[in-house]
């Protein structure tokens, strides 16, 4: 019949109408929905570049998105992802995301770490457990397996970066900016408290102070605002039997008290951030003998570890945005921040046996700077196999005596991407951290008191 449309052909006008309905609903969705995800691959990392290949990005390299893919074999998938353009999160064209590359610096030891790490040198030891992962046992201060090999290679290095260096007493005036699809910010102004209460490498304490015993370390979190979330706090701690499931208390500023939350509350998030319980201390706060941990090859990688001091703190502040983004990629340095080098990194597979079968992620891939075995990223995959959350983590040298520095985990720049539902938490020192003898905060330096679960009574007091 004329002026009908066929079965087979659409009119113009018609056509056009869903075409445009089609791209708003697969935006709408989110970008999964119009672009295949990531599935974890062991060959994403299995063939990034060997240390032993001859295979290099010379300094003065100016990485972008126009020539990325021919450096993508130095890059984590988190990189790969925000390259992409398939998903809510990307790095742009815009000069600021350049990747500056300079060349690499080494970072040894400070001086009692290497003490400590010497003289206790094959007193650690792996155990088997019950869930059939290892446990550490034997271990006194410094790294337990300075020289990892053998068949249990994988949890020597998973038992290294768990255990790795943090100070004594350590304060963070930092926050967290919580960013959506549309690019809304939320921001909390947070206290950051921490300590190491055993196993410690800081000269002139001991390493095993009395009111530590059991216990690995501490983590505060208090808020100071906005207002409405002032005095909220939450307290981790991590036992030092890799076995225990580790504590976290809540206090509420509602009920004047503090709760004890479920110790199988791993998956929850920190404060209501994109960070879940387990992602705290740079992606190690679990329980080791839960995993089944595979090394995937040591590997040459992309990082920055030597951070511009000028340029590195407040990031999550007004005016901020000059130094890490929040646009394209919340919380990647802009390329005034310092420059990147070429680390070598050992990679690991670490997957939840059946004992945790509902865990949160079905693989952490963590990214083990070799020299100093301090995490790099982390890609998480979930339970499917699908790209599911990156830690990003960006580091500079910080003092931990008045003569020496060292890379501290959990004290610098972060950002925790959620690449399926569009959504980030950056967690941005506003100054530099006041670590060991530098701190002068009554708080940090009753660790006796604020460290452990009744210090919380003192809140609002």
């Amino acid at each position: 019949m004329q002026g009908a449309e066929s079965e087979h052909h659409l009119n113009p006008l018609r056509y056009r109408f869903f075409s445009t309905l089609l791209a708003l609903v697969l935006a709408w969705m989110g970008p999964g929905a119009a672009h295949a995800q990531f599935k974890f691959d062991r060959a994403n990392y299995t063939s990034l570049a060997d240390p032993g290949s001859g295979a290099t990005i010379p300094a003065g390299t100016r990485i972008t998105l126009r020539n990325w893919q021919q450096y993508r074999t130095f890059m984590p998938m988190g990189f790969v992802a925000a390259y992409s353009q398939r998903y809510g999160f990307k790095i742009g064209d815009d000069p600021k995301y350049t990747i500056n590359v300079g060349p690499t610096v080494s970072i040894p030891m400070f001086k009692r770490l290497q003490e400590n790490t010497e003289q206790h040198a094959g007193q650690a030891r792996l155990v088997p457990t019950a869930t059939g992962g290892y446990t550490m046992e034997g271990y006194v201060a410094g790294v337990p397996f300075p020289k990892p090999s053998g068949r249990l290679m994988a949890y020597q290095l998973l038992y290294n970066v768990w255990s790795n260096y943090f100070p004594m007493i350590s304060y963070i005036k930092g926050s967290y900016m919580a960013i959506d699809r549309y690019r809304d910010q939320s921001y909390e102004q947070i206290d950051v408290d921490q300590w190491r209460l055993s196993h410690r490498s800081d000269a002139g304490f001991p390493i095993n102070p009395s009111y530590g015993a059991g216990l690995m370390q501490s983590s505060r979190f208090f808020i100071s605002a906005p207002e409405q979330e002032k005095y909220t706090t939450e307290l981790s701690l991590l036992p030092d039997d890799p076995k225990m499931v580790q504590e976290i208390y809540m206090f509420a500023p509602a009920l004047r008290r503090s709760v004890r939350l479920s110790s199988a509350a791993r998956c929850a998030p920190i404060l209501g951030s994109d960070f879940n319980q387990d992602d705290n201390s740079d992606g190690v706060f679990f329980q080791p003998p839960n995993f089944k941990v595979t090394l995937l090859g040591t590997k040459l990688v992309l990082a920055m570890m030597h951070g511009d001091a000028k340029h590195w703190y407040g990031g999550d502040l007004p005016g901020g945005e000059m130094l890490f983004d929040r646009d394209g990629l919340p919380g990647w340095p802009n390329s005034s921040v310092g420059k990147w080098e070429l680390r070598q990194v050992y990679i690991l597979d670490v997957v939840p046996l059946p004992v945790i079968s509902d865990y949160c992620y079905g693989h952490k891939v963590i990214f083990v700077d070799k020299e100093t075995f301090v995490q790099l990223y982390l890609d998480d995959y979930d339970s499917a196999g699908t790209l599911f959350k990156g830690q990003l983590i960006w580091h500079t040298p910080l003092r931990v005596d008045d003569t020496e520095s060292y890379i501290i985990r959990g004290h610098d720049p972060e950002t925790i991407i959620d690449w399926k539902n569009v959504h980030a938490t950056t967690s941005l020192p506003d100054a530099a951290p006041e670590v060991n003898g530098f701190n002068h905060r009554d708080i940090s330096n009753q660790p006796e008191v604020y460290a452990l679960p009744g210090g919380l009574a003192n809140i609002m007091k």
